[in-house]
């Protein structure tokens, strides 16, 4: 079980790391997975996450508070809807594409509002 935590863990890392530079692709919550996933296999791999310079600040401060700020949500929702957007409208053409990227998209800002917890205080 402890491998089969690793490799997860370690996916979803990957997939994080890959979501700083693609649109769309949340970064946060994926390194919150992998920090849930080293957490349960490997305490050496977990400290090494939280001690990292990008991700690592990242993890803390949703730990430390519980959830995110609405001002954080609010920055999120916007970022991710011009990105979506522009990724819609710029990058694809006209087609089934570009409504599965409108539909995730619009599925994101839903559950960043509504289903990531809000943070329990400021310090």
């Amino acid at each position: 079980m402890r491998a089969l935590y690793i490799i997860g863990g370690t996916i979803s890392l990957a997939l994080a790391i890959l979501g700083i530079a693609v649109p769309g692709l949340p970064t946060t919550p994926l390194a919150l997975l992998s920090a849930f996933l080293y957490a349960k296999s490997s305490p050496k791999l977990y400290n090494w996450l939280l001690s990292n310079k990008v991700l690592g600040p990242r993890i803390r401060n949703y730990q430390r508070r519980k959830g995110v700020t609405p001002k954080g949500k609010v920055g999120i929702i916007t970022f991710m809807s011009i990105m979506v957007l522009f990724s819609s409208f710029v990058v694809v053409g006209p087609g089934a594409v570009r409504w599965v990227i409108l539909s995730l998209g619009l599925i994101g800002g839903v559950v960043v509002a509504f289903f990531v917890p809000n943070a329990k205080g400021e310090g």
